[in-house]
């Protein structure tokens, strides 16, 4: 698969989710994970979030995380990126996707916006074809270098 497919698939995956579990590890290397609400554009994803929890004392310490969504494992690089008000499409995209959340939590004072970079990809049987008995492949997309390396993994 070319580069630029995945890319794509990648993107549509991340459109039509709502949910991921985020994991977070801080200065120690101790991790936790929690499900979070989701937006994105394109290989950014943001999420909103009391500012006084502990995934946001672990991205001060250590922004490194790592995002799951089914088949789909992501790495990327989070910061925080202000009030969850002052992004427009933060806003937009979680009133569409999210409405109870914006209306619950968004204009809370605490809350704080996570803007995720999306680094590195891993997919599983991406390129398995339906219905024939081929091996069960890793697709790792560096993200950054716009690279891909197949992984061929034992039968399973």
């Amino acid at each position: 698969m070319e580069y630029k497919d995945v890319l794509n698939q990648i993107e549509e995956i991340l459109a039509r989710t709502k949910f991921a579990v985020l994991a977070t590890a801080n200065k120690e290397g101790i991790v936790s994970a929690s499900q979070m609400s989701i937006v994105n554009d394109g290989l950014k994803i943001y999420f909103q979030t009391d500012s006084t929890f502990e995934k946001v004392k672990n991205i001060k310490e250590n922004p490194n995380v790592a995002i799951n969504i089914g088949a789909y494992y992501f790495k990327g690089i989070a910061k925080i990126a202000g009030h969850p008000t002052e992004n427009k499409l933060f806003i937009n995209e979680l009133k569409e996707k999210h409405l109870k959340a914006y209306n619950s939590y968004t204009k809370l004072p605490n809350e704080v916006l996570i803007e995720i970079k999306l680094t590195e990809a891993r997919i599983w049987g991406i390129d398995k074809q339906k219905d024939v008995d081929t091996q069960e492949t890793i697709q790792v997309v560096d993200l950054v270098n716009k690279k891909i390396n197949t992984t061929i993994c034992d039968k399973m």
